[in-house]
């Protein structure tokens, strides 16, 4: 990763996105401690202008994203330029069809979970052009997808694209992938899914779309790319965010309990290997964490600064008859399920997180990875109180001993020590700071940014609210600043139900869900300061789900926010820091302001006059400097 630049060009940069924010779209996020400030990007319902160097869906000079906006990763196309690819959360029947290449010469339609790109003009802080990411599908045995058949139980598109990842070739040095990479996963499984969903690669070179088999199927959430220490392998590791579902006949229903994934592959150096294999993406083996002293419940591994030595140990991947449905207990390739890998995870004893979410790399510590294990209610319950042992959620740290792992080493090779230690338990956190962490990153100023999504309304057997009116903290859904070092929690923002939008009608966007708290929620943030010139940890991309915003033609008939089209509103945001600077700039300016208001009820008038003045030479000269510096 870049250095940034010198600290009054990161001032600027912060504060010059911010200056072309006033008079536009009104933020659908409402800021509070932190220093923070943001600027919508788009707004679902608007167009783009479009480009066609990966759309063959005709010539369209625009571009009208769907909603359900989620993960996010981004890269630098030239000096002026950062691309950003978003997914979308769609369920597969979801979502305006859209055409991908059949590999010989014509198309074939997909609805569903997407992924788009926006192009970014750095200086303006605009979206320039956008479009759909990828052009052509591969699956999971390397070959061109020439129809929807590739797809699970008949499905007519991708499932939930959740939140995402993008690594850059040799990430660590000389180690790591051999090309630049977007990951996402379909956060697709449970009842909804007997097969699981897959993982997906894309190549941003090419605007080709990779299915990653050998990562096993399940509800992936997310994966983060780690350090192996050695130049010839990749590591990667899986959250499995699973609907309620239980593979165990003798476990309770409803278990959200599952796994935490590592897969480790060997990079395959072949002139003629494709882009799965030369990044050590095809071929590899699949483990499961297991604690060395036999826990596999939240219960048995409570509170802040608590760890629990173990080891990745290896998952029987072996495939059998396939299924379109899994219903043999392998996909339609022959490849283990969601369930067959969870089954063959429990007989090796291997820990059950409560509903494992968002992962993210260590920037300092490629070996090291934050996860957010969202929380439920009907998992592993405390006799006592009949609550969830983890119902507001748990953010864990993972460190990986790979003993530079090689490619020699690899085929032999059956287990990974390592430590997961908590960073902080919501729980055991009687001001509730933080509840339901779901999508997160590990930014580069060291702190890990983590964005809450309520899991339950409130808690199964002492009924205490999670979020809204009776809740120890009423906010709505917030993004925090969490310190790894001290488990301390800092909020930046929180969701702001009064900004309701669908720029796709001439009518008032209505929410449905107005009377619930926490209904709406934001994802997919990521840093992308060094992209923007700035500082560690002073600009963000992040979106918005407002997933009231939605069935809009039940009350304006021209709206397009409808399942079958941009299915729900939201927005893209970018976030910066404030700079010391423009924060004492600011605060000089509230002052002068309250100033002004008292001299109004001074009631010898001159004397009034005067002051009132001279505060508003005071007050232009701030403003002229807040907008000439940026």
């Amino acid at each position: 990763m870049k250095n940034t630049l010198l600290t009054f060009g990161a001032m600027a940069v912060s504060a010059g996105l911010m200056q072309q924010a006033s008079a536009e779209t009104p933020k659908m996020v409402e800021m509070k401690r932190g220093g923070f400030d943001c600027k919508v990007l788009h707004t679902v319902g608007e167009a783009v202008p479009s480009f066609t160097s990966f759309n063959i869906n005709g010539n369209e000079s625009s571009y009208v994203p769907p909603g359900v906006l989620d993960g996010m990763g981004a890269y630098e196309v030239n000096p002026w330029t950062v691309r950003v690819f978003v997914n979308h959360e769609l369920l597969n029947f979801d979502g305006y069809s859209y055409n991908v290449s059949d590999g010989m010469g014509g198309t074939f339609p997909l609805t569903g979970a997407r992924v788009s790109f926006f192009d970014i003009d750095k200086k303006t802080c605009k979206i320039k052009a956008g479009g759909l990411a990828y052009h052509t599908i591969y699956d999971a045995t390397g070959a061109v997808a020439s129809d929807d058949s590739f797809l699970a139980n008949d499905f007519s598109g991708f499932s939930r694209f959740c939140s995402a990842s993008l690594f850059e070739p040799l990430e660590w040095g000389d180690r790591g992938l051999v090309d630049r990479i977007f990951f996402t996963g379909e956060e697709d499984g449970g009842f909804f899914n007997g097969v699981g969903g897959a993982e997906w690669a894309l190549d941003p070179a090419t605007g080709e779309f990779w299915q990653l088999p050998d990562l096993g199927r399940g509800a992936w959430e997310n994966v983060t790319v780690l350090d192996t220490g050695s130049t010839e392998t990749v590591a990667i590791l899986l959250a499995d965010d699973t609907s309620p579902f239980d593979f165990n006949p003798g476990a309770m229903d409803g278990d959200e309990a599952a796994p935490l994934f590592l897969y480790v592959g060997a990079k395959d150096t072949a002139p003629m290997a494709d882009f799965p294999a030369r990044n050590g993406l095809r071929g590899g083996k699949l483990f499961v964490w297991v604690s060395d002293t036999g826990e596999v419940l939240p219960s048995e591994f409570l509170a802040a600064g608590s760890f629990l030595a173990g080891k990745f140990v290896e998952l029987d991947t072996t495939g059998g008859a396939p299924s379109e449905d899994g219903n043999t207990g392998f996909d339609e390739f022959g490849n283990p399920t969601q369930g067959t890998l969870w089954i063959r995870a429990r007989a090796l004893g291997a820990f059950g997180f409560s509903r494992p979410e968002d992962v993210a790399t260590n920037p300092r510590n490629g070996a090291e990875a934050v996860l957010a294990s969202t929380g439920v209610d009907t998992y592993d319950i405390i006799p006592a109180t009949l609550d969830g042992a983890d119902t507001f959620g748990t953010v864990y740290k993972v460190g990986v001993n790979f003993n530079g792992v090689d490619a020699a080493a690899l085929p032999g090779t059956t287990e990974f020590p390592c430590v997961v230690s908590i960073i902080y338990d919501g729980d055991a956190d009687p001001a509730r700071a933080l509840r339901s962490p779901d999508n997160l990153d590990w930014a580069d100023d060291g702190m890990i940014y983590v964005q809450e999504d309520k899991a339950e309304d409130d808690t199964a057997g002492t009924a205490e609210p999670l979020f809204g009116p009776g809740a120890v903290n009423e906010c709505e859904a917030q993004m925090v600043r969490l310190d790894p070092n001290t488990g301390s929690v800092t909020p930046i923002f929180q969701v702001d139900r009064s900004v309701v939008l669908d720029p796709s009608s001439i009518g008032d966007a209505v929410d449905n869900d107005a009377a619930d708290a926490g209904e709406w929620e934001t994802s997919g943030i990521v840093d992308v300061s060094t992209l923007f010139d700035g500082l560690p940890g002073s600009v963000f991309l992040f979106d918005v789900q407002a997933h009231g915003i939605d069935d809009q033609d039940n009350f304006y008939p021209d709206s397009r926010i409808t399942d079958g089209d941009l299915k729900e509103g939201g927005q893209l945001i970018i976030l910066t820091k404030k700079t010391a600077l423009e924060a004492a700039l600011e605060n000089r300016l509230s002052s002068i302001q309250r100033k002004i208001r008292q001299a109004r009820r001074i009631d010898n008038a001159k004397k009034k006059k005067r002051k009132i003045k001279r505060f508003r030479r005071q007050q232009n000269s701030i403003s002229n400097s807040l907008g000439t510096m940026f």
